[in-house]
């Protein structure tokens, strides 16, 4: 899975009047990330929020038979493209994809998906839960595990798997050595993970514009 990050400072393209002590503009990052999708299975984010993050809306046209796998509580919800409706078949209920969220893929070949929406300033927050989860950074920015910021919303013992084309990398957290060991190495932009934790906690992010 390769990504490719554009961001656009919202406000460079707005007329502040120098008239106005009450001019209201967009602190926000707007812009777009590619991300390449390979046949098989793939473990994905969508890193920008578009404002209606719902999979029809994120992913229009994908190769016939994809599908898009989502943990809810523990368990998957699912849907499939439909070539001849143009559209896809959500089996139990819609779905959607919000920053800092994350799904499976299985695609029977090779497409690009292309996000597009903005990083608003400020916190965001991630919900990790007990057990179980796919998550991802509520931010687009790439790193280590610590460079993403996750070290601060885990326990002694939670883990992070990562999906490759080689099977799974993982990394647990030692609290002794305040730091991860194991092989998770990078996590890019648009790219979710699994999450085993023993307690809950909230992965909180800062996005700011300099």
């Amino acid at each position: 899975m390769k990504t490719k990050v554009l961001l656009i400072g919202a406000a460079l393209g707005l007329a502040v009047a120098t008239a106005s002590a009450d001019a209201v503009y967009s602190s926000n990052v707007v812009g777009y990330v590619n991300v390449d999708i390979v046949a098989g299975w793939n473990l994905i984010a969508n890193p920008l929020d578009s404002g209606n993050n719902m999979l029809s809306s994120l992913i229009p046209e994908a190769p016939y038979g994809t599908e898009v796998y989502k943990m809810v509580n523990g368990d998957y919800i699912y849907a499939t493209f439909d070539e001849d409706e143009e559209d896809w078949y959500f089996p139990t209920e819609e779905f959607g994809v919000n920053p800092g969220e994350g799904v499976f893929i299985k695609a029977p070949q090779a497409f690009a998906i292309t996000f597009v929406g903005e990083v608003k300033a400020g916190a965001h927050s991630v919900e990790l839960p007990a057990g179980w989860s796919i998550v991802s950074s509520p931010t687009p920015v790439a790193g280590d595990l610590n460079e993403i910021g996750l070290t601060s919303a885990v326990d002694f013992g939670d883990q992070v798997y990562q999906y490759t084309s080689d099977g799974y990398k993982f990394s647990t957290y030692d609290e002794d050595e305040e730091d991860w060991y194991g092989q998770v190495e990078n996590i890019a932009v648009g790219e979710a993970f699994f999450m085993k934790k023993a307690n809950a906690s909230t992965w909180t992010r800062t996005f700011e514009i300099k």
